[in-house]
Order: structure tokens, then sequence, then C-alpha cells
């Protein structure tokens, strides 16, 4: 009787131990969806500032299934409209902080310091954000994003590659509804290493 009272009491106890550490696990979860990310959309608006700001030309650049469609030089009012959907979606907003997740790690390969921002939610247009940095001076070195978008004649996935103080890249996988897939990449240069 008294080995059965010491067994029940252990797992009794054993099982409100592991529901306390799994209202720990939740707890911290759940913090770290309150706690912001890292702030690439204000990274990228500093970015755009920066263009504005000096006397360089933004070269754009067009290609359909690697044939090049278009080329030349535009004005910085345009290159801005063209960007404005990279920072039309921020994940420290309070209505979306709760859909985005985030992980960072310390990549030895590159090297560089990587934060990862995932969306938890598949409806929304911004899936993915990876911010690569300098892992001594913390400057970003890249941010790469991928969008989703289904419209009704198409859907559109947008992978974008902006490098820091240089070019930007925005890869386009467009399957329409009806008709062909194609890849459209729009290259925008504003700065080339000599």
């Amino acid at each position: 009787m008294i080995c059965c009272s010491v067994l029940l009491f252990a797992c009794g106890q054993k099982s409100s131990d592991s529901a306390e550490a799994n209202n720990a696990e939740v707890a911290t979860a759940d913090s770290s969806l309150n706690e912001p990310v890292y702030p690439f959309t204000q990274y990228l608006q500093g970015q755009m500032e920066y263009i504005d700001s000096t006397p360089i030309a933004v070269e754009r650049i067009v290609r359909i299934n690697g044939t090049t469609i278009d080329s030349g030089y535009m004005e910085k009012p345009a290159f801005k409209k063209a960007m404005a959907f990279l920072i039309s979606v921020d994940p420290n907003t309070t209505a979306l902080r709760s859909k985005y997740k985030e992980e960072s790690f310390h990549d030895l390969s590159i090297p560089s310091l990587t934060f990862s921002i995932t969306s938890i939610d598949p409806n929304l247009p911004l899936q993915q954000a990876d911010i690569l940095l300098h892992p001594e001076t913390k400057i970003v070195k890249n941010v790469m994003l991928k969008f989703t978008n289904t419209n009704t004649d198409s859907s559109v996935m947008q992978r974008v590659l902006w490098d820091h103080n240089m070019k930007c890249q925005v890869v386009e996988i467009v399957e329409p509804t009806n008709g062909k897939p194609y890849t459209k990449i729009t290259q925008y240069i504003w700065d080339r290493p000599f």
C-alpha cells in the first residue's frame, strides 16, 4: 500500500513537472513572437534614401527566359516606386508580428551572421526574409526576400537579392492560368566594384 502511494505521488509529481516545463516552453515561444525581428524594412528604406542622396544613376536590365528585352537608366522616383513592394510588409507591425518567427545563426562557411524571418501564414505575400550581416562589423551584407502573390490570371513567386550599397535583383517566376510559365529577371545597379 505504501509503495503504491509513493509511486502514485512520484508519477503525479513528474507529470506536474512536465506540465510546468511545457508551460515554460509555450511562454518562451509566445514571448519571442512579441519581440521585434531584425528591422530589414527600415534598412531597405535607408538604402533607398542613400541612393536618393548620391549623384549616381540606377541602371535597369530586364531579361525574360534569359533574353534581354530592355535596358537603360531610370529616374530615382521610378526606382523607388518599383521597390515599394519590398517595404510594404513589415513583420514588426502589431498586426503581423505574431505571424512571423525569427531564427538567427552564425554561418562560419560564408562567414556571416544570419537572421531568418519566416511566415507561419502561407497566405501572406512575404514568406521569408534572410538578412546576412558581417560577423564583426554587424553591417548588412545583403538581404534576400521571398514573396508569393496569386492574381486572377497568374501566380507569381518573387525572389529578391539586395546587395548593400550596390545592386538589387528581382527574379519573378510567373505561372499564368492560361499560358506558358516564364522567368523574368530585373537587375537594378547603382554601383559597380572596380
